[in-house]
């Protein structure tokens, strides 16, 4: 996974000659693989996916969440990625990046239910239930359980 700052890696990327893309792509390694991208999240964050299955108990079946994280599954719903993200109490910016690589849209600030689930994760919180419970007072659709 690639440390560059996005604005690092364009001016870069501004000053790179057509003859020098292997290059650069040799030095930056991008990577869009879900279980690499989860792998080394995980092991940066010292999370297994035991705890992953654990807090996402019930809105997602534990063999989906593997399959999910090994990248057998590669076209999880969206709901079901923000989960995971959840579950790893993931920050807004890698939030962003999951659904990324998923194909997803971020959290868009002009989507309610999207501002109250980016609110809960600035302000750390994680859990489910609780996040369910200020998307119901809000009229919003909820995590639903599987």
């Amino acid at each position: 996974m690639n440390t560059d700052s996005t604005t690092s890696l364009l001016n870069i990327l501004n000053q790179t000659h057509i003859d020098d893309l292997d290059e650069f792509l040799a030095d930056h390694q991008f990577s869009n693989s879900a279980s690499e991208h989860f792998s080394k999240y995980f092991s940066t964050h010292d999370i297994k996916a035991s705890a992953i299955v654990k807090e996402c108990q019930g809105y997602i079946s534990k063999s989906y969440i593997y399959d999910i994280l090994s990248g057998k599954k590669t076209n999880p719903s969206r709901d079901n990625v923000i989960l995971i993200c959840l579950a790893a109490h993931m920050d807004l910016k890698m939030t962003k990046r999951t659904l990324e690589i998923f194909g997803h849209r971020p959290l868009y600030p002009k989507d309610n239910r999207d501002a109250i689930i980016a609110i809960c994760i600035n302000n750390k919180v994680y859990d489910i239930a609780n996040i369910n419970d200020r998307l119901f007072e809000h009229e919003e659709k909820l995590f639903l359980i599987d």
